[in-house]
């Protein structure tokens, strides 16, 4: 059984060879999810299979399991900045603080700080909290007990509608296997969805799940790395020519994607977007140069729409994702979606963003990728500063794997250098976070055979 709880599993698992892997083994598949029936239809259409899926219950904690829960968060992030002495991994917890959820959150960092203090203090709220939600499963239960799958496998560990079915599956000695979604997500302390086995990308991040989870057993931690890559398939790409016709592009102009970040993770992306666009006419470059602008699928903002209406040469490609869904854990992209990313990753000469994964997307295709270092305004709330300290950062083998834009003027330096180049230095941070040389898919539909 798989266990797709939101939209980001679309992606990684159900668009890549796992599901018709499986069925070649005549393998008994149910899709368990809280997907939209626009999503499934595109799974469906793709693999050219008819699922047996069933939606996920609703499931509507208890004050007390929320409080623990909410409050193993806030202490496992404090004991992790002290761990790594890092304070940004405290930039994880954002609780909405609204009316009477301001009280409850004062009582949860009161015991999250008190829990902090010692590892052992965590792990004891973390066995009460599991006590607690086995008065959540009963339906779970039921449903597990019908169908008997001999396996379930969790899209995404983060997900709290996925906690009740993996809690009766535990009861019931089914076996489990979680994904860790992406090579970020372990510092921040939601790891909601408890399973016997996990899977990772890398043996980097094998070992922060040593570090940050020591009471989860090595043996149970699996390194496969991710299908995620792996979708940037030969039969994706279009020639360069075709796809630049298509798009409005110009093959004698050098390419430049400028990669958006949503509204909370990078607020001032419009202005470095119109920053490179000004650095481009104040040179004369209108002709030499043309920008590719690709917004986060899930900023439907008009934010950057005075900038890309002032320059003709920025070229905005919109993602093909559905954003039609009322909750946004149901967003997902179309395959298409996979097929023009992969053609802008190929097909342009360099990615410019705030810390986004773009720059490994980019080293698929050995194309170089730099990173915007300067903040544009004094925003106490905000700064690159505190992005780069971000501890998935620490993982870059070295600080040159990308290029670095500190200022406004490094904008053309950087440009000259990329095409000078012609490389991704990424390509070797990609390895560590990435485990090389390794077809995810075939070693994912392994494990998951009984």
């Amino acid at each position: 059984m798989f266990v797709v709880p939101d939209g980001t599993g679309i992606r990684n698992y159900l668009f890549s060879e796992i599901i018709p892997n499986l069925i070649k083994q005549n393998i008994e598949l149910v899709v368990y999810h809280a997907l939209s029936d626009e999503a499934i239809i595109e799974v469906e259409k793709l693999h050219n299979i008819q699922l047996t899926k069933k939606t996920i219950s609703k499931y509507k904690e208890t004050v007390l399991q929320k409080l623990l829960r909410e409050s193993i968060c806030y202490g496992r992030l404090i004991y992790n900045a002290k761990l790594d002495k890092n304070p940004t991994v405290l930039s994880n917890w954002k609780p909405k603080k609204k009316g009477l959820q301001k009280w409850f959150y004062k009582v949860v960092e009161f015991l999250g700080k008190q829990i902090s203090k010692n590892y052992e203090s965590i792990l004891c709220f973390e066995n009460y909290y599991q006590k607690q939600l086995l008065k959540s499963i009963s339906s779970e239960k039921e449903f597990l007990l019908d169908i008997q799958p001999d396996i379930i496998f969790c899209t995404h560990q983060r997900a709290l509608n996925a906690i009740p079915v993996f809690k009766a599956a535990e009861v019931l000695n089914i076996d489990t296997i979680g994904a860790i979604y992406s090579w970020d997500n372990l510092v921040k302390a939601r790891l909601s969805v408890r399973t016997k086995k996990y899977i990772v990308w890398s043996d980097y991040m094998k070992g922060d799940m040593r570090k940050y989870y020591p009471e989860i057993s090595e043996d149970n931690i699996i390194v496969t790395g991710t299908p995620q890559f792996e979708l940037y398939k030969d039969s994706l790409l279009t020639p360069k020519e075709e796809f630049f016709t298509n798009y409005g592009l110009d093959t004698n102009k050098s390419t430049i994607c400028f990669s958006g970040d949503d509204k909370l993770t990078s607020p001032y992306d419009p202005k470095y977007l119109e920053d490179l666009a000004e650095v481009i006419v104040r040179n004369n470059f209108q002709n030499k140069v043309q920008v590719i602008f690709r917004r986060s699928p899930v900023d439907l903002s008009g934010r950057y729409d005075t900038i890309i209406n002032k320059f003709d040469f920025i070229v905005p490609i919109e993602p093909v994702w559905s954003n039609t869904q009322k909750f946004w854990t149901q967003l997902f992209p179309y395959y298409d979606d996979v097929k023009l990313l992969a053609n802008i990753c190929k097909h342009s000469n360099l990615v410019i963003n705030v810390g986004s994964t773009m720059a490994h997307d980019f080293a698929i295709f050995d194309n170089p990728a730099a990173y915007l270092n300067y903040d544009v305004t004094k925003d106490e709330n905000w700064s690159v500063s505190t992005i780069y300290n971000y501890q998935h950062f620490k993982s870059m083998p070295y600080k040159d794997v990308v290029y670095w834009i500190n200022s406004k003027e490094d904008f053309l330096l950087v440009f000259e250098q990329a095409m000078l180049q012609k490389k991704s230095l990424a390509k070797d941070w990609l390895k560590i976070i990435n485990k090389p040389n390794n077809n995810s898919t075939q070693t994912i539909t392994k494990l998951l055979l009984p």
